[in-house]
Formats: C-alpha cells, sequence, structure tokens
C-alpha cells in the first residue's frame, strides 16, 4: 500500500474556513486542529496534503470530495455524506464514521484503523488497496462494489450486508460476526475460519450446528 505523501511536523496550522473562500474550493499543505467544521456545503471541495487531528465533520455533506495525501487522526464524520467521493493516499485512524455515506466513491491506496464504521452506507463503490484493521462495520452496507485486494484484519463485522459484491480473495478468517447478509455465488474464493465456516453453513443451508 502507499502511504500518504505528506510529514505533518513540517505543515502550518490553517482555518478550515480558507476553502470556502478559495474560487477552486482547495485546501492544500496544511494542518487542521481541534475544531468543528461549519455546516456549509460544498461541492467538489479538494483537499490535498492535508492533517486533521480531533476535527468534527459530523453530518457535514462534501459532494464529490476529493482527498489526496491525507491523514484523518481521531476525526468524527458521523453520518456525513460524501456521495462520489475520491480518495487517494489517505489513512484514517481512531476515526467515527458511523453512518457515513459514501456511495458511489473511488477509493485507492487508503487505510482504516481502529475506526467505527458501523451503519456505513458503502454501496456501488469501487476499492482498490484498502485495508481495515481493528475497526467495526456492525450493519454496514457494502453492495454492488468492485473490490481490488481489500483487507479486513481483526475487524467486527456482524450483520454487514455484502450484497452483490463478489468476495473471491477476501480473508474474513481473523474478524468477527455472527452473521453475514450475503450470497453464496458472491462468497465463492472468501476465506474464513472454522467457526465462521459453521455460521455461513448454517445460514445458506439451514443447517443448526451444535
Amino acid at each position: 500500500m502507499d502511504q500518504p505523501r505528506i510529514a505533518p511536523a513540517t505543515l502550518i496550522a490553517a482555518d478550515f474556513e480558507q476553502i470556502y473562500q478559495d474560487d477552486d474550493h482547495l485546501l492544500s499543505h496544511c494542518r487542521v486542529e481541534n475544531t468543528t467544521i461549519p455546516a456549509t456545503p460544498i461541492v467538489h471541495p479538494m483537499l490535498e496534503q492535508v492533517y486533521f487531528k480531533n476535527v468534527n465533520f459530523s453530518g457535514r455533506t462534501f459532494e464529490r470530495l476529493e482527498l489526496t495525501d491525507v491523514i484523518f487522526d481521531g476525526c468524527d464524520f458521523s453520518n456525513c455524506h460524501f456521495e462520489g467521493a475520491s480518495i487517494f493516499r489517505t489513512r484514517f485512524t481512531g476515526c467515527k464514521l458511523i453512518g457515513v455515506d459514501l456511495t458511489k466513491a473511488v477509493l485507492n491506496n487508503v487505510s482504516f484503523d481502529q475506526c467505527r464504521l458501523d451503519l456505513a452506507i458503502l454501496c456501488e463503490m469501487k476499492w482498490k488497496v484498502v485495508n481495515f484493521t481493528a475497526c467495526a462495520l456492525t450493519d454496514a452496507s457494502i453492495m454492488q462494489d468492485h473490490f481490488t485486494r481489500v483487507k479486513f484484519d481483526h475487524c467486527q463485522l456482524d450483520k454487514v450486508a455484502f450484497n452483490q459484491t463478489k468476495l473471491k480473495g477476501v480473508d474474513l478468517s481473523s474478524c468477527s460476526f455472527d452473521r453475514l447478509d450475503l450470497e453464496a455465488a458472491m462468497a465463492r474464493g472468501m476465506t474464513v475460519n472454522l467457526y465462521q465456516a459453521a455460521n455461513l453453513a448454517a445460514y445458506f443451508n439451514g443447517i443448526h450446528v451444535k
């Protein structure tokens, strides 16, 4: 995975509201910390080489958001609307993304570490080299997505809906779930552990395992 090309210690502090004043809605080469983002919606905002720490985005709408070489540390994106986003070489660490809507987003070289994505809407997306580590995605919806080198490592995936999404090559064996919502044909080539296999057998075939 390509890491964000950014050195947070070298960046100067900035006010996020600068993006509203820029004709291209561009914010780049800066740090934004310990603040709440204004409720004003933005169409096609672009963030490049920006470090965010403890920033509250909750409930905000950014249509066609573009992120390149961005780091989010301890930020809150609960119930945000980022439909059609393009996210490239970006890292989310300890972030809250409960109920976030990323419909039709494109993710390329993106990592989520110790994040909450419960109830997230992750539909009609393209994922290329995306890692989830120690994340919670309970009740998330993943529908009509295309996966390329997607990893789930020690994640909570209970009641995730993998609908019309091929899981060939995806390894869920280190993850926790009692139930997944998925079609048998889409699960071919997926890796699970023995306990998970028993649960899936019961789900697909109505078998009761003691």
